[in-house]
């Protein structure tokens, strides 16, 4: 695949591969390395052609004219990131399970109920199970997921957040139903919800961004009400204000999306807007950093999540990869966002529930 992005950034060769896959795929539909094509457009916007270029001197913008190479960087950037353990969450599939029996939830036509369906990505281990139908009107904003004590799968939560504060867990693999979490409005709108390994909770922010919100595993059918806590979050605000240049508490309430992630270490940060801090989760100390080392950190409508840039060739250390309204690469150290564009004025996006490709050993 390498070397047929090599060639695309030659433009007479670009036209020919173009017109070569106006009836197809320019690539297949799961490269080994999908991260190579984000960095060779990357790169490729330097050598500024009728077909990629950047659009801005400040490198913010870089515009991919050809739909479809356009749609190999959407493929790439939202094609399924499995969770720790082999799964994943999609929304309702219309193809029957692995026994050719349909599906258990099929007649659940109404509207107001939305058909969530968990996947195993692990070839020796098949899983297509259909969760039970979830009730809320409002679109999903997030799937997070915990990890099984001792690898008990019995144990796997499954935690939904939908825009707003709704938030509703189930145990798929104990046949329970949902759980509605009464948040009160205590949960960020914009901001994802992720289950920290390290802590063996699920973790998110709340809307003034000035605490953090947990919730203990679940044990769906215990009869139990689960209250979620709530922590605040203080920072280094002398240092962080001359950053800033603005006061730290106006900024932290007033920024749009936040989103804790945990690195494969169990290091915590939260991204606000694009502004990186380390968080100490039993303190809640935040403090502010353009340096996460070999890190990435991924950013869509799945959980957010962090792997070492060394995991898989292309990928970027110290960075920040972005799908959903908007797709795109910030690089934390120079503090250059570069958002993908399909025209000068019209970004790339997708309104699917975007997953990230699975990092692969180099």
């Amino acid at each position: 695949m390498s070397q047929l992005i090599n060639r695309l950034l030659k433009p007479s060769v670009c036209k020919n591969v173009i017109r070569h896959n106006m009836k197809g795929r320019m690539f297949c539909s799961k490269p080994t390395h999908p991260y190579l094509l984000i960095d060779h457009l990357l790169k490729a916007g330097y050598n500024s052609n009728d077909q990629i270029y950047y659009d801005d001197e400040y490198r913010e913008k870089l515009v991919i004219k050809n739909k479809g190479l356009a749609e190999e960087v959407r493929v790439a950037m939202t094609d399924g990131i499995p969770h720790i353990y082999g799964y994943r969450v999609n929304e309702k599939s219309e193809e029957s399970d692995e026994s050719g029996e349909s599906e258990e939830y099929e007649d659940d036509d109404d509207d107001e109920y939305t058909s969530l369906v968990l996947v195993s990505n692990t070839p020796s281990d098949p899983v297509k199970l259909h969760l039970p139908p979830l009730y809320n009107s409002s679109r999903i904003q997030n799937v997070a997921m915990s990890n099984p004590l001792a690898g008990n799968k019995q144990d796997l939560v499954v935690a939904v957040k939908c825009l707003g504060s709704d938030v509703s867990v189930c145990k798929p693999f104990s046949d329970s139903e949902w759980i509605n979490i009464d948040t009160s409005g205590s949960v960020h709108p914009f901001s994802s919800l992720m289950h920290s390994k390290k802590n063996n909770k699920f973790l998110t922010v709340c809307p003034s961004g000035l605490y953090f919100w947990s919730l203990d595993d679940v044990h769906p059918g215990s009869g139990k009400k689960y209250q979620p806590k709530f922590h605040y979050l203080c920072s280094q605000t002398d240092h962080l204000s001359k950053v800033l240049r603005t006061d730290l508490e106006d900024f932290i309430s007033c920024t749009r999306t936040d989103h804790l992630v945990e690195s494969p270490s169990g290091e915590h940060f939260l991204v606000k807007w694009f502004l990186v801090f380390r968080v100490d989760t039993v303190c809640g100390d935040l403090v502010y950093t353009r340096d996460i080392g070999d890190l990435c950190i991924f950013l869509g409508h799945n959980e957010a999540c962090c792997v070492p840039a060394s995991s898989s060739p292309g990928l970027r250390p110290n960075s920040i990869y972005y799908v959903g309204s908007n797709f795109g690469v910030h690089d934390i150290g120079t503090e250059t966002c570069t958002t993908f564009y399909i025209k000068d004025n019209l970004p790339l996006s997708s309104t699917e529930f975007p997953y990230w490709p699975a990092p692969l050993s180099c």
